[in-house]
């Protein structure tokens, strides 16, 4: 095992000099996109409890909701500031939107089971055959999945209502 630790040797001027390494940059290197935006966006499947907790966010801290339709309107709310953001999954995997995303605010995935999405979406949608809308809804978050986490700041537990979300989230957006 010992041999795949870093072994390098340097000539030096300073015979006494030593290098240190550190566990990494801090926290407080990185911009905090929240305090130049104000924003607050969420993202997750459907039945994650994004809209609920979209209303919840604007009636505790008086921003307005967005819900882009589209692309092009995802991409201006992105770029906008002091909003709740509500992005569909299939914006957040847009190209055109997905390089905007982490830095236009504070990104909260509502992550659940799919198990638990699909009996939300199909008791709220009068949908029979919950079976097939997991089968589809797992398949959707095996593709994308990998971009929630690559825009996320924050992880919120979308098995929990939307009420029981609330102060969590203001408590990571500083509220």
């Amino acid at each position: 095992m010992a041999k795949y630790l870093i072994n390098e040797e340097y000539d030096v001027e300073d015979a006494g000099a030593a290098k240190g390494f550190a566990r990494g940059e801090r926290r407080e290197d990185y911009a905090d996109p929240w305090r130049e935006t104000g924003n607050v966006v969420l993202i997750g499947l459907p039945g994650s409890g994004r809209a609920g907790l979209a209303r919840l966010l604007a009636e505790r801290t008086d921003k307005p909701v967005l819900v882009p339709p589209d692309a092009r309107t995802a991409a201006e709310a992105l770029r906008g500031r002091g909003a709740i953001i509500v992005l569909e999954d299939s914006l957040v995997d847009d190209p055109g939107v997905q390089p905007l995303i982490h830095g236009a605010g504070k990104v909260f995935y509502l992550m659940a089971d799919t198990r638990l999405l699909s009996d939300r979406v199909a008791e709220r949608g009068g949908q029979a055959n919950a079976e097939e809308l997991w089968r589809g809804l797992s398949a959707r978050l095996a593709e994308v999945e990998p971009t929630f986490y690559g825009v996320l700041h924050f992880i919120l537990q979308g098995a929990r209502s939307p009420e029981e979300m609330v102060d969590d989230a203001l408590e990571k957006i500083g509220y």
